[in-house]
């Protein structure tokens, strides 16, 4: 995944001036829809702003092939979109609930969410909610498709009020792009 982090200096900052901060992040411009925002203040008040564009991948074919192809992909891999929006030309698939496997892959194949006391990972022994979505956006003479996955997993005899979030190893968004690569006859993508 392609990650961008700032560190910007707030130390010693009133706590005003930090909750100042996160509350004009939150006005800032709309994200796309296979991008993601964070602003996170630590223990020592320093502020960090975070983006994640998810993993992309480009197509030598029509915005509205790849549309379709794009679609039809979700399906291919066994998430049926539950979002599908030409004016943002973006489709996405939320709340996919795993535990232990998912379709034929261990879940700490999918993601990363940390280990147990034990050294167990937590993706394979706990329950993960996933959101998958993806943006279709001009490149040239190319079609480009960006994909999101964000994930939280609950801990085993856990709750959701301490849900941690896992990092996406990239598989599902490469099966994904895989799926609309065979769609739109092109070559098959490498990890």
């Amino acid at each position: 995944m392609h990650t961008t982090a700032t560190a910007i200096g707030v130390r010693r900052a009133p706590v005003l001036a930090a909750a100042a901060l996160l509350v004009l992040a939150g006005c800032a411009s709309t994200p796309s829809a296979s991008e993601e925002h964070h602003v996170v203040v630590d223990a020592a008040r320093d502020v960090y702003r975070q983006t994640e564009q998810g993993v992309p991948i480009l197509f030598t074919a029509s915005r509205d092939d790849v549309w379709k192809a794009l679609v039809a992909a979700y399906s291919d891999i066994g998430l049926l979109p539950d979002a599908a929006d030409t004016s943002l030309w973006a489709v996405g698939r939320s709340k996919i609930v795993m535990r232990g496997v998912y379709k034929g892959s261990r879940t700490s194949a999918l993601f990363s969410c940390g280990e147990t006391a034990t050294g167990t990972s937590q993706a394979d022994v706990g329950q993960v909610i996933a959101n998958m979505r993806s943006q279709i956006t001009d490149a040239g003479a190319s079609t480009r498709v960006s994909t999101l996955v964000d994930a939280w997993v609950v801990p085993d005899g856990g709750t959701s009020s301490n849900a941690l979030h896992c990092g996406s190893t990239g598989l599902l968004e490469l099966k994904l792009h895989k799926a609309i690569a065979a769609r739109l006859g092109q070559p098959q993508p490498s990890s």
